[in-house]
């Protein structure tokens, strides 16, 4: 009972997370991601500090339900074949630590305005937002290899199509791949979500049957003290 609970719960924790992550930074807003010295004390000084802190809070939610769905996740790809468990304990793992990398940088947002009512100086308020920037985009590298990991399990396990698992592993690398050049510069970053999105909302209304779960992992059977047949 509780399984099927959780096969049902877990997918939405997925939706939810895209979500509120979405929202929460539809509603406070960034500025441009190289903005020049007028750009950025411009919206420095339109933001509304209350309404952007309620905003990240929304964010940060949705941040953090982002760990049950891959907890979901792990549970559902380790129920396949053998050899797809280690794969999706890495996917967990590099889950785990996204969250734990990209709350604090909202955080330095918050304070970068508190900050900028005191009067701080725009080349200050510049590190701040360059540091937050390449922050953001070195999370790259942990969200590819979330994806590549979990595309691993899924092509060893076969708890999922085939087809699935590959574009995972190949999103996943062009995410890590193309980090150091920034997120402005490939939509990899974007397809890490719609992949995510995809996986959510498929199991949100289609839940996994228990055949789907025994299908990567039946072996032939083979009678006791018998030679295997044909």
């Amino acid at each position: 009972m509780k399984k099927a609970i959780w096969s049902r719960i877990g997918p939405v924790t997925g939706l939810l997370f895209l979500a509120l992550l979405l929202g929460g930074a539809f509603i406070h807003g960034y500025p441009d991601i190289r903005p020049t010295d007028k750009q950025l004390a411009s919206w420095l000084a339109s933001v509304d500090p209350n309404r952007f802190k309620i905003a990240v809070y929304i964010e940060a939610l949705g941040t953090v339900l982002f760990i049950p769905f891959a907890v979901w996740l792990y549970r559902h790809l380790r129920q396949g074949a053998p050899g797809s468990s280690q794969p999706a304990l890495v996917m967990l793992a590099g889950s785990v630590l996204w969250v734990s990398l990209t709350l604090p940088i909202n955080q330095a947002w918050v304070g970068l305005l508190e900050q900028a009512r005191r009067g701080l100086d725009i080349h200050v308020a510049q590190t701040v937002v360059s540091i937050n920037q390449t922050w953001y985009d070195m999370t790259g590298i942990v969200l590819g290899l979330i994806l590549a990991a979990a595309g691993v399990s899924i092509l060893r396990g076969g708890v999922m199509s085939r087809w699935a698992g590959g574009v995972a592993i190949v999103i996943g690398l062009a995410q890590a791949a193309s980090t150091p050049f920034g997120t402005d510069s490939t939509p990899a970053g974007l397809l890490a979500y719609v992949w995510l999105l995809g996986v959510a909302g498929y199991y949100t209304f289609r839940p996994a049957r228990p055949r789907e779960l025994a299908r990567g992992s039946a072996q032939p059977p083979v009678a006791s003290g018998l030679p295997a047949t044909r």
